[in-house]
């Protein structure tokens, strides 16, 4: 079956607005979007730009978006007829390539290491399991801004709002009873409380982290107290 697929093409450098590039290829059942764009770069056009690594899911950088919503290419089932464009809200290096160090230099602010400053009064420390779950969840995020593309109010309030994959990478030493840093001065500065809870974060969330619910329990429990 003959496949059709426009990919928004930008190389800042030479071009002055994006443009989509329409190509055809041969669709099969169970081809992925990065096997099409593999094909693309091996056999058709050796000049589009566009990101993968472990091929598994693990890696993240492989993300983009599909026919409007943001997936990691190397998972996602191709289809005969797809639009592809880069994450959204996230500056563009050229093609599918985004700007990764962009949001990432914002990261050093949140201190995701163990603030360790008191000894454990007894050994082995109790583990407190409902916080140990959750730890678990949050800590299968992928960092592949997925989340961060799709959420209006980031796209708004980039400099104000850091954006759910930030508050989940938190959250993994908000659960962790281990961590002695007042972690709620970082957050609110990063504007956790201008999250509208919208949701849309979670439902393209490809690990199904649920950042939103992550976020309603920073909010809930932690911030408050």
């Amino acid at each position: 079956m003959n496949g059709i697929v426009n990919i928004l093409r930008f190389n800042p450098k030479t071009d002055e607005k994006p443009y989509y590039q329409k190509y055809n290829y041969e669709y099969k059942e169970g081809m992925t979007v990065l096997d099409i764009l593999n094909y693309i770069y091996e056999e058709v056009d050796s000049s589009l730009s566009y990101s993968y690594s472990c091929r598994n899911g693990y890696c993240g950088i492989c993300a983009v978006t599909v026919d409007g919503t943001p997936v990691l290419s190397c998972k996602k089932l191709a289809s005969p007829k797809m639009i592809i464009e880069p994450l959204k809200s996230i500056r563009v290096i050229k093609d599918l390539v985004i700007d990764r160090e962009e949001y990432e230099k914002r990261l050093p602010k949140l201190r995701l290491f163990l603030e360790r400053r008191y000894k454990a009064k007894i050994q082995p420390e109790k583990i407190n399991m409902a916080n140990f779950e959750k730890f678990k969840v949050a800590s299968r995020c992928v960092e592949c801004l997925a989340c961060v593309s799709i959420c209006p109010v980031y796209a708004k309030n980039q400099h104000l709002f850091l954006g759910p994959m930030g508050y989940v990478l938190e959250a993994r030493h908000l659960y962790d009873q281990r961590d002695n840093l007042n972690r709620d001065i970082l957050l609110n500065s990063e504007g956790i409380e201008i999250c509208t809870g919208c949701g849309l974060c979670s439902e393209v969330c490809t690990h199904k982290v649920d950042p939103a619910q992550i976020i309603k329990d920073i909010k809930e429990k932690f911030i408050k107290q």
